[in-house]
């Protein structure tokens, strides 16, 4: 349905898209990085658990970008790099 919409809009749309995938498959590569221990140290869900997490929110950007999955998605990818992120980046292997 995206890509049926006409003229600029339909263009915004597609760059929202495609930011939202990238944003997600990022989420993903820095989800793998730290190593697991990092996640059960400070205490957040296990490392295969957002990178899940991430994983499934890109895809639905891709299928259904502005549904509410994607919703769910955009927030869920917005707790790890607000919150998950910052606390189990500085550690590696």
């Amino acid at each position: 349905m995206i890509d049926t919409l006409p003229g600029i809009w339909g263009q915004v749309l597609t760059v929202a898209r495609l930011a939202l995938v990238a944003w997600a498959l990022a989420g993903v590569v820095l989800a793998v990085l730290p190593p697991a221990s990092a996640y059960s140290i400070e205490g957040k869900w296990p490392k295969p658990a957002w990178i899940g997490i991430c994983a499934v929110s890109a895809l639905a950007f891709w299928v259904l970008p502005f549904g509410l999955i994607s919703l769910v998605g955009m927030v869920a990818v917005g707790v790890f790099f607000a919150d998950v992120r910052p606390a189990v980046g500085g550690r590696r292997r």
